[in-house]
C-alpha cells in the first residue's frame, strides 16, 4: 500500500498521541492545583475526575489504535480515518465532561463506544473479505456489487 494511502491513518494516529499527551498534562496541572503528589492517585473529587478521565482514555487507547489501523488497512482508509477523528472528538468531550461531573461524561462515552464498535465491525468485515479472497478465491465485493 503506497504511503499516500496511509497518510490519513498516520495523521489520525499522531493527533491521537497529541490528545493523550494533552490529557496527561491535565493530570499534571490538576495535581499541582489540588496538591496531590505522586504516587497518590486520589484526592479531592475534582482531581479524581480528571485522573479517572485520563486513565479511562489511556485504557482504550490501544484498542482504538488497533481497530483504526485494521479497519483502514482491510476495509477503507477514508472511512476509518473519519471514524478515528469522530472517536477522538468524543474522547475530548468525554474528558472535559467528566472534569465537570460524572454525568456529563455519559453522552460522549456512548458516542465513542459506538464509533469503536463500528471500527471493530469494519475491521472484521475487511479481514473476512480478505481471507475469503486469498484462501477461497471468493471476492465478496465483486459478488455484492456486480
Amino acid at each position: 500500500m503506497p504511503e499516500d494511502q496511509l497518510a490519513g491513518l498516520a495523521a489520525v494516529s499522531v493527533v491521537a498521541v497529541v490528545e493523550q499527551a494533552y490529557f496527561s498534562l491535565q493530570v499534571v496541572y490538576a495535581r499541582r492545583k489540588h496538591s496531590v503528589s505522586p504516587p497518590a492517585t486520589s484526592g479531592p473529587p475534582e482531581f479524581d475526575r480528571v485522573y479517572r478521565a485520563h486513565v479511562n482514555c489511556t485504557e482504550y487507547f490501544p484498542i482504538f489504535l488497533t481497530v483504526l489501523w485494521t479497519a483502514g488497512l482491510f476495509f477503507h482508509q477514508g472511512v476509518s480515518s473519519l471514524c478515528g477523528l469522530l472517536y477522538l472528538y468524543s474522547r475530548y468531550c468525554y474528558f472535559h465532561g467528566y472534569r465537570q461531573s460524572p454525568q456529563q461524561r455519559l453522552a460522549p462515552l456512548y458516542l465513542g463506544a459506538k464509533v469503536l464498535w463500528a471500527l471493530i465491525g469494519f475491521s472484521s468485515l475487511g479481514i473476512v473479505c480478505s481471507l475469503l479472497r486469498v484462501y477461497a478465491g471468493v471476492d465478496l465485493v465483486d459478488l455484492v456489487f456486480s
